[in-house]
């Protein structure tokens, strides 16, 4: 079997028009966790993959109101309408629901309030005689909208307005509460969202002043019952997986008229399972008698958790999967990279990888030729990056499953109201497929490819480490351990993973920790870089390995260049330790 005959089956196979069809089909759901129309969204995959003769279908169902691992449960909710207007000093419509369903942030309760407005900036950390202020008032801030809304809500505030500072300013940010069931029986308060450039007129207003009366109307409803649902879509020819499975995989939440995230990755996968029946129809695609491929679409972190428990229960035997979130974008407009990001290296698999990386050269450098027509040239940005989370890959790599994931980065559009359809590539989106899908048939038929496997993982091994090196290594090229068992002292404490899996959220941390520990730590992970390694990072490499903190600061050093401080290690850990997540090894 040729790389370059499943290559072209696929480009044969795959429909753009269909593609876009599917996009355009699912986007009319708002998606939102726990809400009635994501359960729609769930039947409308169902129905689109069953149409695919040569795939076993099935629907996992799980329940929101129930704990799986370190995600706490969320209320079912469902949005009728939304409106925000400014009453005073003159009238103006600032946000409504006609014009998009994010004005009302996700899991609000519902209300109709007017009130005066006072601004409290990221409002955290605020001091009492702040407090007493709010009573009866309409909170405005840009800080992550459940801490805010929970603290501020106990001081009497009747209703939020938030923003974000790093949207376009017209834009209407995608926000949430993933407010609990316990938490409803506490908070009343409307929340609502509003663009950057109309959280500046209020705060103009107020800056020479004036006195801002804005009211805020929601409708929307609660439900004790909501279905976690998760579809599975298996491609097999014989009648078990004793090889192992591979895994394909998109999220499918999210609100209506987001495109990239995730209605891309949504979309292609569903076009993907289409062409892929297509080719084996006619005979074109062969399949492996023993190894499975299996498609799979969940709502973010809730669905691919428990689903992932299922799976481990079930005893399967998952070698590889692939992530795709955000992969259909505008470049030029998005201002983003197609990123290929790799799995941590102590969970690598270098023969996945590699063949997958070939996949996606192949094809976006396809029919491209350079000046002087001697080699092929990518037509879109791409590049190749360590681990990083935010997404389901996260999830299987705490089953110690190597997952890449396919990304576009940065994004300008991002969790906004203007994520829409304008952005969206179909040519990239195409592309992608075609790559991800040939990679599926050849990684199940390895025996019958005709490929030098060794080779391949030889120049990948070697472009991996060299690329990553280059590029992120300044005051040396490659970062080595620096510790050997040598230098590891007997009274070095060691440190294991021990709490259940799951993401770490800000809204776990307020709820486990007491108010002063919660913004220490809050302080601790400001930045970016120590927030994904406070938050994601370590968890995940002590869940695999027992460490001492020189260790950990050598793991960190060897797969991002960079050196976090020893203190930054031991705080959070003392942190990690609080929270019953980790603890010290015994020898």
């Amino acid at each position: 079997m040729k790389i370059s005959s499943i290559l072209e089956t696929l480009r044969e196979t795959f429909s753009t028009s269909e593609l876009a069809e599917y996009l355009i089909e699912i986007s009319k759901f708002h998606r939102i966790q726990g809400s009635s129309e994501l359960e729609k969204a769930s039947e409308h995959i169902y129905a689109s993959l069953k149409r695919n003769s040569t795939f076993d279908v099935h629907m996992y169902e799980f329940d929101y109101s129930k704990v799986y691992g370190l995600h706490l449960p969320v209320i079912g909710w469902d949005l009728e309408m939304c409106q925000i207007e400014m009453v005073k000093p003159f009238h103006m419509r600032l946000a409504s629901s006609i014009e998009s369903r994010l004005c009302a942030v996700a899991h609000s309760p519902p209300g109709l309030v007017e009130g005066e407005v006072i601004y409290i900036g990221k409002g955290i950390d605020l001091e009492p005689s702040t407090l007493d202020k709010l009573k009866n008032k309409i909170v405005l801030s840009y800080g992550a909208p459940y801490i805010v809304y929970t603290n501020t809500a106990n001081a009497g505030a009747s209703g939020f307005l938030f923003y974000r500072m790093n949207v376009p300013e017209n834009a209407i940010p995608y926000l949430s509460l993933f407010l609990t069931p316990e938490d409803i029986a506490k908070y009343t308060a409307p929340a609502a969202a509003i663009s950057r450039n109309a959280a500046n007129r209020i705060l103009s207003l107020l800056e020479r002043g004036e006195r801002v009366v804005i009211r805020i109307d929601i409708k929307s409803r609660y439900r004790n019952t909501a279905k976690i649902r998760v579809i599975e879509a298996v491609l097999h020819q014989g009648e078990s997986c004793d090889k192992g499975e591979l895994h394909i995989y998109a999220h499918y939440c999210h609100p209506k008229g987001e495109i990239n995230d995730n209605i891309s990755g949504v979309a292609v996968v569903l076009e993907m399972a289409s062409a892929i029946d297509r080719g084996i129809s006619r005979n074109a695609l062969k399949l492996s008698s023993k190894k499975c491929i299996a498609f799979v679409l969940f709502p973010e972190y809730y669905g691919s958790l428990p689903y992932l428990i299922k799976k481990s229960e079930e005893k399967a035997e998952i070698e590889f999967g692939v992530n795709l979130d955000m992969i259909g974008e505008k470049q030029e407009i998005t201002k983003s990279t197609l990123n290929l990001i790799l799995p941590p290296r102590f969970l690598t698999n270098e023969l996945y990888e590699s063949l997958l990386l070939k996949m996606l050269l192949n094809t976006i450098s396809y029919n491209n030729k350079s000046f002087n027509g001697v080699t092929r040239i990518n037509r879109y940005k791409f590049d190749v990056l360590p681990y990083e989370g935010g997404s389901d890959h996260d999830i299987y790599m705490q089953f110690s499953i190597p997952s890449v994931m396919i990304n576009q980065w940065p994004d300008v559009f991002y969790h906004s109201s203007e994520d829409d359809i304008t952005k969206f590539d179909i040519e990239i989106a195409r592309d992608i497929g075609i790559a991800v899908g040939a990679f599926s048939i050849a990684a199940s038929n390895l025996e019958a490819l005709e490929l030098d496997i060794n080779t391949l993982m030889k120049s990948y091994r070697e472009f991996k480490s060299s690329y990553l090196a280059i590029k992120q290594c300044f005051e040396k090229h490659g970062i080595t351990f620096t510790t050997s068992i040598n230098n590891i002292h007997a009274e070095d404490k060691r440190y294991r993973y021990v709490g259940p899996r799951g993401i770490l959220s800000l809204r776990y941390l307020a709820k486990n920790l007491t108010k002063n520990d919660f913004k220490e730590f809050i302080r601790l992970i400001d930045d970016d870089f120590t927030n994904f390694i406070v938050m994601r990072y370590i968890p995940l490499i002590l869940l695999h390995n027992t460490l001492t903190v020189t260790e950990i600061i050598d793991y960190i050093s060897l797969e991002y260049c960079r050196i976090v401080e020893k203190d930054v290690i031991l705080k959070a850990l003392e942190y990690l330790t609080k929270l019953g997540l980790v603890s010290e090894a015994v020898s």
